[in-house]
C-alpha cells in the first residue's frame, strides 16, 4: 500500500527540528509506524484468539503472527475500525484532526534538499515517491484507528514539535549568555534558524 504518494511536504523550520533530534526522518517514521503495526498485531491476535479457539469450524491455525492476521481479517465477523465505528448508532464520524490541522499551514515555497542557508519559505519534502507500505502492516493498524494517514500526520507533526521545543529549550539560555550576540528573533522560525546557523551547532546530537 503506497499513502502520500506525492511525498509530505514540511517546511525547512520543521525538518530542522526533526533533525535536532533524528539524524534520518524518514527512516525513523518508518520504524515508528512498523512499530505501531507490530503493537496493533499482538493487540488483534489476543483479541480474536479466544473467538478463534470457540469456533467449531476453525481446526487449524496458521504458526505465523502475519498469516494468523490475514485468517482473522478474512472473516465475515472482522471489521476495521472505521467499519465498526460506521456501524454505531448513531455512526461515529470519521476524524482527520491531524491532517486537517497539518493541511492548514501554509507551506508554499521552493523545495529544497539542503539545509545550509535557504529563504524562510523553503520547503522539504519527505518520501518524494510516497511511503510503501506492506498490507498486513496497514491493516494491522487500521483494525484500530480509523485513517492511517492521519496517524502518520499525527506522529510526524508530534515529533517536529518535540523537536522545536528541545532545541529552544536547549539553545535559548546559551544565546542569552553569549556576550556576542546583542538580539535574537522574535518568532520561533527565526529563533531555529539562528541556533542552526551558529558554529557551535551540530545536528541529530540527541538520538
Amino acid at each position: 500500500m503506497i499513502i502520500f504518494p506525492t511525498g509530505i511536504k514540511i517546511t525547512d523550520t520543521e525538518h530542522k527540528s526533526l533533525l535536532h533530534i533524528v539524524s534520518n526522518p524518514e527512516e525513523w517514521l518508518l520504524d515508528a509506524i512498523t512499530e505501531k503495526a507490530g503493537v496493533r498485531r499482538d493487540a488483534l491476535i489476543k483479541e480474536w484468539q479466544p473467538k478463534l479457539f470457540a469456533d467449531p469450524s476453525v481446526t487449524e491455525l496458521p504458526a505465523d503472527a502475519h498469516a494468523l492476521c490475514t485468517l482473522i481479517m478474512a472473516r465475515d465477523d472482522y471489521k476495521t475500525r472505521l467499519q465498526h465505528d460506521a456501524d454505531q448508532d448513531p455512526p461515529v464520524t470519521l476524524h482527520n484532526h491531524n491532517i486537517a490541522k497539518f493541511e492548514g499551514t501554509s507551506r508554499v515555497g521552493k523545495t529544497i534538499k539542503r539545509l545550509d542557508r535557504v529563504p524562510s519559505d523553503a520547503t522539504v519534502t519527505l518520501f518524494p515517491s510516497g511511503m510503501d507500505l506492506s498490507d498486513i502492516d496497514c491493516n494491522c493498524i487500521l483494525a484500530y484507528i480509523q485513517d492511517l494517514s492521519d496517524w502518520v500526520i499525527g506522529a510526524l507533526m508530534g515529533q517536529i514539535n518535540r523537536g522545536k521545543k528541545q532545541m529552544i529549550g536547549e539553545w535559548q539560555p546559551i544565546i542569552l549568555a553569549d556576550p556576542d550576540v546583542s538580539t535574537m528573533p522574535a518568532t520561533e522560525e527565526g529563533l531555529i534558524n539562528m541556533i542552526v546557523a551558529r558554529d557551535d551547532y551540530k545536528m541529530g546530537h540527541n538520538e
